[in-house]
């Protein structure tokens, strides 16, 4: 209960820091007001509450609604007015969240779809909701001449858009997770002696009739390349702030402007200045993505052919003292070097049986390494699955006896013909068939389908072993894999069989996958290959 109660403090406390940061922003914003005292070039509320709800969750929304409608109650047409148009300054943030979400949008902007998102769907596209709204309410409350509309809904369409391009970016850039690198006291001067520059530079441009303003451009973009999100939201932010202010008093550029040509000329400045600023820092981080997951494969994949050299170096060196151990062992055992005491016949039986274990570790360690540099020998003909199938459950039927375990087959009644090395395909099915008795329950019991689908010979090995959960059905195939299990942890091997088969079975242009399994019921193995003939 206790806990209940600090959950909703906090989430009372981050509705109040919304909704008191919203109306402190709204306030200032109206002394840019160009149109009824309440219809301004720049909105800073918009990119608060849209920064709130992606960060917050859609929660925060009676906050944005109750600080809108305050904010509008004093200067609205009718307080019914005032509603309708806090209605539509919630619910166009609202929309530009739930668009930006289903496009998959992340808040650290590092990618050059969330540059284009932003802009786009949150700002652009969402923002007409709420100068929808707003200007029917003061057209049809004839605060504003019907032949004003569309002058009205320029500029609320345009205060609210900037709010978004050059408000959000700049608050989602003071995130911990924004990219671009660690700010140190030198590079964070730096940024300030940049961002003054860019100030300067503005106010200087925009002074003057020109018309010299996207000179600044190159300052926004060096700002953008150097510290990515970091520096290109306070960049925009500036410039942009800066030809708002000049808008609305007239200097510069737009002294013999009227209020239309003002919106266009402000709104195409501001726009080349997202784009300049937050694509390229976008682009940037994108590029140092790309270069690090570059680095990161080569290095992974240096490891990994190291790692294939020395198990390749180290199976070739171990097949010759385990050949040399497992036939003296075999000498001693069958009495050829002397008979032996009594007492010696099990342990010798355990070393013999243990070697034999090492010995074909060592050639799956080496078969692994053979797929992996293409080295395995191979001779392709055109075989009959079904007879393929019959000899590997003949060579696990000694296995299968000592086991008790039964293993039922059902052949396709027409031949199954698939082109492959008879010995490697027969590996194959030695894998699938000793990996199914070596984790069923006792008494084992197989099944083995041979069938043909579409254009596919498909096998299917069903056990009613130990099954795998959901989530190891991929990680089964991967190399070394041995799960978490106790039960699987008694049971001898490296954790190749099932890798090198998928190996294999994707050689000849097949698949092996895990068709359906269920914990301690069982698992379905199913083979497909291409029928001969069939490409």
């Amino acid at each position: 209960m206790r806990g209940r109660y600090t959950y909703l403090l906090r989430a009372f406390l981050q509705l109040l820091l919304v909704g008191i940061i919203y109306w402190v922003a709204a306030r200032l914003s109206l002394n840019l007001a160009l149109v009824h005292g309440q219809v301004t070039p720049i909105w800073p509320p918009t990119g608060i509450a849209l920064v709130a709800i992606l960060i917050f969750g859609r929660r925060v929304w009676p906050a944005v609604f109750a600080a809108a409608l305050a904010v509008n109650l004093p200067i609205g047409p009718s307080p019914a007015g005032a509603a309708l148009i806090a209605a539509g300054n919630t619910l166009a943030p609202l929309v530009a969240a739930e668009l930006l979400k289903r496009v998959g949008f992340r808040p650290e902007l590092d990618r050059l779809r969330d540059a284009a998102a932003i802009i786009g769907l949150g700002a652009l596209v969402s923002m007409t909701i709420s100068a929808t709204i707003g200007t029917s309410v003061l057209v049809l409350s004839r605060a504003v001449p019907s032949t004003d509309f569309w002058p009205t809904w320029t500029v609320w369409w345009t205060g609210d858009a900037m709010g978004v391009l050059l408000v959000a970016p700049f608050l989602l850039s003071l995130m911990p997770k924004s990219p671009g690198p660690a700010l140190t006291p030198a590079s964070a001067i730096m940024l300030a002696a940049l961002l003054v520059g860019i100030a300067v530079v503005t106010f200087a441009l925009f002074e003057n009739r020109l018309r010299l303003e996207y000179l600044v451009f190159p300052l926004i973009m060096i700002a953008a390349w150097r510290f990515r999100l970091r520096g290109a939201a306070p960049a925009a932010l500036i410039a942009s702030g800066i030809a708002i202010w000049s808008a609305v008093h007239g200097t510069g550029p737009f002294a013999t402007e009227t209020l239309a040509e003002k919106m266009v000329t402000l709104q195409i400045f501001n726009v080349c200045v997202a784009l300049t600023s937050f694509v390229l820092a976008s682009f940037v981080a994108t590029h140092e993505r790309q270069e690090e997951m570059t680095r990161v494969y080569a290095s992974t994949n240096a490891a990994g052919q190291a790692k294939s050299a020395f198990l390749n170096m180290a199976a070739h060196e171990l097949r010759t003292p385990l050949t040399v151990l497992t036939g003296y062992v075999s000498l001693l055992v069958d009495g050829s070097l002397g008979y032996a005491p009594d007492s010696w016949t099990r342990p010798l039986h355990i070393v013999l049986a243990k070697a034999g274990e090492l010995d074909r570790m060592v050639g799956a360690l080496l078969q692994a390494s053979q797929i992996e540099a293409n080295l395995i020998p191979h001779e392709d003909n055109v075989i009959d699955m079904r007879k393929v199938v019959d000899e590997a459950v003949a060579r696990a039927r000694p296995r299968a006896d000592l086991l008790h375990a039964d293993i039922t087959t059902k052949l396709a009644r027409d031949e199954v013909l698939v082109e492959a090395d008879r010995g490697q395909l027969g590996r194959l099915l030695d894998n699938l068939i000793n990996n199914s008795l070596s984790y069923s329950t006792p008494p084992a019991r197989l099944f083995i389908d041979v069938s043909t689908d579409s254009r596919r010979a498909v096998v299917r090995v069903e056990d009613n072993g130990v099954g795998i959960p959901e989530g190891q059905r991929e990680q089964v195939f991967d190399r070394f894999y041995r799960g978490a299990s106790p039960a699987v942890g008694k049971i001898p091997g490296v954790g190749l069989g099932l890798y090198i088969s998928r190996q294999l079975a994707e050689r000849y242009g097949g698949s092996l996958v895990v068709e359906s399994s269920a914990l301690e019921a069982g698992t379905v193995f199913a083979l497909a290959l291409p029928l001969a003939g069939s490409a």
